[in-house]
């Protein structure tokens, strides 16, 4: 009775190659998940700041509002990219 031969196995190199890749590329997408909540964290402190502005808030009053929607809202998207396991 005859009895198939198994596939060949890929070589050891070419499995050290591909590990490394897929490393590079999660790496590659944590940098830019964390760059997502920054930035995303900037346009909402932007907002924030230009918001209070137009409302006649003073100088570091519009400061406080902006660095603090800033780190808010950084802190928020960093936390659910966290949860779905970008990080």
């Amino acid at each position: 009775m005859t009895t198939a031969t198994p596939p060949p196995a890929a070589p050891r190199d070419e499995t050290g190659r591909l590990e490394r890749e897929i490393e590079r590329l999660q790496r590659r997408a944590r940098v830019l998940a964390i760059l997502a909540g920054l930035l995303t964290g900037l346009v909402g402190g932007l907002i924030a700041f230009t918001v209070s502005w137009h409302y006649g808030a003073p100088g570091l009053e519009r400061a406080a509002y902006g660095g603090g929607t800033f780190v808010t809202f950084s802190a928020f998207v960093l936390y659910i990219e966290e949860k779905l396991s970008l990080l």
